[in-house]
């Protein structure tokens, strides 16, 4: 029945998902194809080869862990012990293999093994993650708690009361329990993952939906959002803010001498001159063609001029660096205003500045009256 059921997930998953998933969802295809296997490899140990289909069964078992293990850690970033789940799965069927003319050894040392396994799939949920998936997690946690358990039951069982164990297919109570909780736990796991894959991939979308595709700032939308929440926060407490449009000089000549390629890679580096020189708390997107929008919190005159002077310059140096000429870019600056209850009036402000730069000669920086 376990063979069926691994090796139907281990059919669809791939399905639904498909290998050409995030990492996450490559290593969640990857457990349950190991699962499958491992129990097919359990079918095969008594009629082919015990010792040798055997350890492989425990082995694959051990695998289909640290997949999950994996699949947690590209979810969730930086999930702890790394080095003891790949330890532990190496010396767990090596130690088994080794050991298997003991039956109590092999028992307890292969149990011992995957629980500890699954104790570290059940720390990697419980540990800290900024809020992701809270519901899938509880999900992953409590059924891998509950398999480690059991787990570890029958290794004690069947390492210190081997008489009341004296087989992997003894009918007794703990074991008749412990094969029911690991159909309901695999399969409970299976769907967390898989809500987990479906989170990230909503995730996924929701950061396309707020992304220039071209330079990965964020979008006008996005960023328009963004930058009233900011105004709001600037009016409640009294703090400075100031608003910066920026316009690349002669972006249509660069794009009929040099070609739409060159165009894009100014647009790129002008991005990525924001994200290096810009505070984490400040915004920053393409706010349309080669104009980008730059809100400064906590930021008055002086300070944003001195911004300003800093991208102008490490524009002109990466461009030189990339193309082999220097762009440039015109901006105006916009400070907000006991009367700015939202951020158009003081986006138009900018704007017009930005009009008297061009006009008064392009490369230069104008100030909003």
């Amino acid at each position: 029945m376990m063979l069926a059921t691994v090796g139907a997930t281990a059919a669809a998953l791939p399905t639904l998902v498909g290998w050409r998933a995030t990492a996450g969802g490559r290593w969640m295809n990857g457990s349950a194809v190991a699962q499958a296997l491992a129990w097919g490899a359990f079918m095969l140990a008594r009629p082919l080869h015990d010792r040798l289909f055997s350890s492989l069964w425990i082995g694959l078992l051990g695998l289909s862990l640290v997949c999950i293990w994996h699949a947690l850690d590209a979810w969730l970033m930086r999930r702890p012990g790394r080095a003891l789940v790949h330890a532990v799965a190496l010396i767990t069927p090596l130690g088994y293999g080794l050991g298997f003319d003991s039956y109590a050894f092999r028992v307890g040392w292969s149990n011992f093994g995957l629980a500890l396994l699954l104790g570290c799939v059940a720390l990697g949920c419980a540990w800290p993650a900024q809020g992701i998936g809270r519901r899938w997690r509880a999900v992953v946690l409590v059924s891998a708690l509950a398999l480690a358990l059991v787990t570890l039951s029958r290794g004690v069982l069947g390492a210190f009361f081997t008489e009341l164990y004296p087989t992997l297919r003894t009918p007794h109570p703990l074991n008749v329990a412990g094969a029911m909780v690991q159909h309901v736990a695999l399969a409970l796991i299976t769907l967390g993952l898989l809500a987990a894959w479906h989170d990230e991939a909503s995730r996924a979308l929701q950061r396309l939906a707020a992304t220039d595709g071209l330079t990965g700032l964020l979008n006008r939308r996005a960023c328009l959002e963004q930058a009233a929440t900011a105004l709001a926060t600037s009016r409640r407490y009294r703090e400075p803010l100031a608003v910066l449009l920026l316009d690349l000089d002669h972006f249509k000549q660069i794009n009929d001498t040099l070609g739409h390629e060159a165009g894009d890679t100014a647009l790129r580096l002008m991005a990525e001159q924001l994200q290096l020189h810009l505070r984490p708390g400040d915004l920053s997107c393409r706010y349309g063609g080669e104009e980008f929008l730059v809100l400064l919190r906590r930021c008055a005159q002086a300070q944003a001029m001195e911004v300003d002077a800093r991208l102008r310059e490490a524009l002109q140096r990466a461009t030189q660096a990339h193309m082999g000429r220097t762009v440039s870019f015109s901006s105006g600056l916009a400070l907000c205003q006991d009367g700015d209850i939202d951020i158009q009036p003081l986006l138009h402000r900018a704007d017009m500045a930005l009009y008297e730069a061009k006009r008064s000669g392009r490369g230069r920086l104008a100030m909003a009256a």
